[in-house]
């Protein structure tokens, strides 16, 4: 690897190579409610240097209006359309927008979510040309970045890398889609976002990333948010119809966990799934989560079986009773984990 030329100072006393450049890439649909927000919190970063690439899904609203102003007053912000040959959705937009991007490291940022004033040049500056991915602290807030909580508390620069994998295997999310900085030829390296998924897609990523031969990963030790994730109503409210797509996707990412060859350590996933999807779980589930497990009987945790036998046996059908049961089988299971 070729020397790197030094010529910018961060505020955090360390010279950020002329080469490293940042890209933030944003997928976007009809999200006008809060992509202006999004987006003045990339004007307001202390860091110059940067460009970021909106990829629109076919909003119905705004939102591309909205992007164009941006794009008119400053050249850094770049809007594209999904093609029709990509498939629709997030990880789509987010593929194509890595694809389009001139930056040596990548941000992922949701049209609503935000970044500290601070973030890009903090990021930047612990950057070394050897890393592959760097983690950095995440906050949820509901209306005011001031009132954020952590994303979570699982983050530890101490852990490993498998331990870090274990969590995401076992549904424990140690950090949010926007705490990373990819570099962008590791992202391509393990094909990015799986555009199959649009639920558990960042988990995937993670998982792929964390299980890749000898990947190099920085934790931050400092607690400090530097990204906010915005929860909504549209995280918090779920339908039955939702519940159902939500099922579908979770088992259809434990089928790509097999082929991965790391489905044992997926039990706090499995049984996630059955409480929390409880009210749409049916006997065909049941049966294609049984038969995934099936080689792997006899190293299935206690819960596990419990709860096959509660929701297959005992309680064929969803009831309050069965709810309520469920939960408490996966809280023995978590609280013996952790």
């Amino acid at each position: 690897m070729p020397p790197l030329i030094f010529s910018y100072t961060s505020k955090f006393n360390k010279a950020i190579p002329t080469e490293v450049r940042i890209s933030v890439v944003i997928p976007c649909f009809n999200n006008s409610a809060h992509l202006e927000e999004t987006l003045e919190s990339l004007i307001n970063q202390e860091l110059k240097e940067w460009e970021c690439v909106i990829v629109d899904d076919g909003s119905t609203d705004n939102s591309t209006q909205i992007v164009s102003k941006f794009e008119d007053k400053d050249k850094r912000f770049k809007l594209f359309h999904r093609p029709s040959s990509y498939l629709k959705g997030a990880n789509s937009c987010r593929n194509y927008g890595a694809e389009l991007a001139k930056g040596d490291f990548l941000l992922f940022l949701d049209a609503d979510d935000l970044l500290s004033q601070n973030c890009l040049d903090y990021r930047l500056s612990k950057l070394n040309s050897e890393l592959d991915l760097a983690i950095f602290h995440t906050g949820n807030f509901l209306e005011k970045t001031e009132d954020s909580t952590p994303f979570s508390n699982l983050l530890s620069s101490s852990n490993s890398v498998d331990e870090y994998l274990d969590l995401f295997l076992d549904y424990q999310i140690p950090w949010h889609t926007s705490s990373g900085l990819w570099r962008k030829e590791f992202f391509n390296k393990i094909n990015g976002f799986d555009t199959d998924l649009q639920r558990f897609q960042d988990v995937d990523l993670h998982v792929r990333a964390l299980n890749s031969k000898e990947v190099r990963i920085w934790v931050d030790e400092k607690v400090d948010f530097t990204s906010f994730y915005r929860k909504s109503t549209f995280h918090t409210q779920i339908s039955l119809e939702k519940r159902r797509f939500v099922l579908d996707q979770g088992i259809l990412f434990l089928h790509k966990l097999k082929h991965e060859g790391v489905l044992l350590k997926t039990f706090g996933l499995l049984l996630y799934l059955m409480f929390r999807f409880e009210e749409v779980l049916n006997s065909s589930d049941l049966k294609v989560l049984q038969s995934l497990f099936k080689e792997k009987t006899e190293r299935l945790p206690i819960e596990a079986k419990m709860m096959f036998l509660l929701e297959g046996k005992y309680l064929k059908s969803s009831s309050r009773i069965r709810k309520v049961l469920s939960f408490g089988i996966y809280k023995l299971y978590r609280r013996k984990r952790n």
